[in-house]
């Protein structure tokens, strides 16, 4: 049957119609889930600190405090101001058809570096020296034969020993400096304008001194003296016969490491001699200190004396600017002695007082025995001793060098009721009727002299009032029986410091306590008038924080002295809470923990009570600042005596109640380090957690002259080492201890460290780790973030809530 178009046409779209029904009801899509909200991050609380702020570059919360110095023979201030160099658009910059694409325009030019002068007195700034200026006097080398800029082999000159190489040296009397330049030494006339470069050469250079007259520079290169004069003329080499054992005026690892040396020649007062050390290291033994990294290594090779090891032989020599033999200055007969001189502690040169227009002068010097009990200063040509002295049932300190103030007047420091500071008329071996005269307060420890005033006696000068925590400064003189403040620093309540000008007119003043960072004024010596401030390192960063609260106190140890400790609180301090508490400590002998001064101490205290814990440090028996009696009670004993008073101080502070006595914790560095191995060896049941940063595990392995001077010898003291060694007791660890060394840490060889793990092993203890870092040295430099992240996350794993 046909149906009509009309009705046909009707029919499909009805079906088309109900089809597209079905069609949309299959092809709707499912409801869409809703859109997750972007999670809110919050602002970290500038309240909290974290690692990264104290140890991995963030924020920092205190400002550098410019270092002007005292410019020698002037009443100015000096100092090094690097200064960025601007670059003015359009100058200089590639067009747009040569610039590459992916080239950002020419590299920002160095900062240039120049010296600046300050007036004191109108606080006018002048520009003295660009030191910039005096790089085109030491041209880069030519290209190679392929045109590629050959890079100079000279290093930056190197300090000696463990101390740093100076960019600039200035001469006595202020008007000259000797900067080191691309390697070279430049000699620079402020007065004339001269400038005149002094060296050519690929070879390493240390030590700079300079002549009192400047008329010449003395270097140490290749182990050997050398000098040039500043006006013309190349340089020579005024010693011979040096090797890797033997070092002419050139210092070894130990000596400036132990006995403080910071150079090893010394220039008569008439510039025309100059008396240096000799050291043969033939007979000390070599540490390799190992190379980790490189695919193969040797490592590298240093002369090491441990204890009970032979040192380096020491001996002066004295050998004229113009050349020649050396002549070796003579020492007081051994057979007066009963005993045998180690050491040359101090070398200088005595005036010849009867000549009072004459510049003529002797080397004398100070040596003492292996056990640093006995010391004699002798001068050259002298038929006796000057003075020779033996410490009482102690140690010796190497003591400043004498200094020679005036005709006939000498200051001299020694261990007399603590280190104190003498007037001695003469170091000449003619007697006096008056020797001496002392000028600082008795049983008090004085500091280096800060100023000497020739006319009245009048000395000045740093110390720390026995039974305080607060380094001031103070004035002294002939019949000084007490403590007298300086004008300029009379607030006991804050840590103060000074320079003084050569004339004795101006102060530079640094205050600061252990809540206050450092502030630097500028003000007169004679009445402590201001000047003007010179800088405060506050920044509003250190606003944002509520810094932790400390606490001090003392507890009775004994008949000779009381254990300082200080406890650092959160600024929320609940008595009824429980805390974990975490002990850092030193202990080293004469050293101090509990100092109201400022530093990165109380950042960490602050970082550590955030994240629950209390912050304990206690300066025991073997400290300064209690008299020679508590100072030498740690004697052929180190480590034991003072790891018992670090106990004690924890269980004075567990008595009160809010700390939690199974969440004690111990860390340490170096010597620190070596307490923290005890506590966990020897007092485990006071400490349960320790991290030992670099510790000396067994005193036998530390170096000869610092071990021996508190120890004695390994062969007269073996009861001692033993006992004082963590390695002895590692079988009776307890708790957790985490070990961290630098594998190139020539101080503190990891030796110490790998051997306690070996005895840990044999002992079947396991409840420890280590923390190994390649190429990195005691300070386990550019690693700072990362100890620390382990050291914080260490105490929380094994003592959080």
């Amino acid at each position: 049957m046909r149906c009509a178009p009309f009705v046909c046409l009707l029919l499909f779209a009805f079906v088309f119609a109900g089809q597209s029904a079905v069609w949309a009801e299959d092809c709707e899509p499912a409801a869409k889930p809703p859109v997750p909200k972007k999670p809110v991050v919050k602002a970290p609380d500038p309240a909290i600190l974290t690692l990264k702020d104290l140890y991995g570059g963030g924020r920092t919360f205190t400002k550098p405090i410019l270092a002007w110095r005292w410019r020698p023979g002037h009443a100015e201030l000096v100092r090094l101001d690097v200064r960025k160099v601007k670059v003015r658009k359009g100058r200089g910059r590639p067009t747009a058809e040569s610039k590459p694409k992916k080239d950002k325009g020419p590299k920002a030019p160095p900062p240039k570096p120049v010296i600046v002068a300050m007036d004191p007195g109108t606080g006018a700034v002048r520009d003295l020296l660009d030191l910039s200026s005096l790089a085109a006097l030491v041209p880069d080398p030519a290209p190679d034969k392929d045109g590629k800029p050959v890079k100079k082999k000279v290093r930056a000159m190197r300090g000696v020993g463990r101390a740093g190489a100076k960019r600039f040296t200035w001469s006595k009397d202020g008007t000259k400096l000797c900067v080191v330049v691309k390697g070279d030494l430049v000699w620079v006339d402020l007065a004339s304008g001269a400038r005149r470069r002094l060296t050519h050469t690929q070879t390493p250079m240390a030590d700079l001194n300079i002549a009192p007259d400047a008329s010449h520079v003395s270097f140490s290169r290749a182990n050997e003296l050398w000098v040039v004069a500043t006006k013309e003329g190349k340089p020579r080499a005024l010693t011979s016969g040096s090797s890797k054992t033997l070092l002419n005026g050139t210092l070894d690892w130990v000596y400036p490491e132990e006995l403080g040396h910071r150079t090893a020649a010394w220039w008569s007062p008439d510039s025309k001699q100059i008396a240096y050390l000799q050291m043969d290291q033939s007979g000390v033994p070599v540490y390799r200190v190992p190379g980790i990294l490189p695919l193969r290594s040797p490592g590298r090779e240093m002369f090491y004396p441990k204890a009970g090891d032979p040192n380096p032989k020491a001996r002066v020599g004295v050998v004229s600017v113009e050349g020649g033999e050396t002549r070796w200055v003579g020492g007081v007969p051994c057979e007066s002695y009963p005993f045998t001189m180690e050491y040359v502690v101090r070398v200088g040169w005595q005036r010849d007082f009867e000549a009072k227009d004459s510049l003529k002068a002797s080397p004398w010097v100070m040596t003492s025995d292996r056990t640093q009990r006995r010391y004699a200063l002798f001068v050259d040509g002298a038929d006796k001793d000057v003075w020779q002295w033996q410490i009482g049932w102690g140690w010796g300190w190497p003591a400043p060098k004498p200094r020679v103030v005036d005709y006939g007047t000498t200051l001299w420091q020694r261990e007399q009721d603590g280190r104190q500071w003498f007037r001695e008329t003469s170091i000449e071996s003619t007697p006096h009727e008056e020797r001496s005269v002392q000028l600082t307060a008795a049983w008090q420890d004085a500091g280096k002299l800060l100023h000497f005033d020739p006319k009245t006696w009048r000395v000045i000068y740093p110390a720390t009032p026995r039974g305080s925590h607060t380094p001031g400064v103070f004035v002294g003189g002939p019949g000084t029986k007490t403590l007298v403040r300086a004008p300029f620093a009379t607030d006991p309540k804050l840590a103060t410091t000074a320079s003084i000008d050569e004339s004795g007119t101006y102060a530079l003043v640094t205050t600061q306590s252990a809540t206050t960072p450092p502030r630097t004024v500028l003000a007169k010596v004679a009445d402590g008038e201001l000047i003007r401030e010179i800088g405060s390192a506050h920044s509003e960063k250190l606003d944002d924080l509520e810094l932790a609260v400390p606490e001090y106190g003392a507890i009775p140890q004994g008949e000779h002295g009381k254990i300082c400790w200080r406890l650092w609180k959160p600024h929320d301090f609940d008595p009824k809470k429980k805390y974990g508490l975490i002990v850092h400590t030193y202990g080293g002998p004469g050293s101090r923990m509990v100092r109201n001064t400022w530093g990165r101490g109380p950042l960490m205290a602050t970082m550590l009570c955030q994240r629950g814990f209390l912050v304990l440090q206690a300066d025991g028996r073997g400290t300064a600042g209690q008299g020679d009696d508590w100072l030498f009670s740690v004697k052929e004993k180190l480590g034991i005596l003072e790891i018992d008073d670090q106990a004690t101080a924890v269980k004075h502070i567990l008595k009160r109640g809010y700390v939690d006595p199974e969440r004690v914790g111990i860390w340490g560095w170096s010597y620190g380090g070596t307490m923290a191995c005890n506590a966990l060896t020897m007092r485990g049941d006071v400490f349960k957690v320790g991290v030992a940063v670099a510790p000396v595990t067994d005193w036998r392995l530390y170096d000869s002259i610092y071990t021996e001077r508190y120890m004695g010898l390994p062969e007269d003291n073996p009861e001692g080492y033993k006992q004082s060694s963590s390695i002895t007791h590692a079988k009776k660890m307890k708790g957790h201890l985490l070990l961290m060394h630098g594998l190139a840490d020539d101080n503190v060889h990891a030796q110490n460290t790998l051997r306690l793990v070996e005895a840990f092993i044999k002992a079947k203890v396991t409840t420890y780790d280590v923390m190994l870092y390649p190429k990195r040295a005691h300070g386990i430099g550019g690693a700072g973030l990362d100890v620390f992240t382990r050291l914080v996350g260490y105490f929380e794993r094994h003592m959080g809530e």
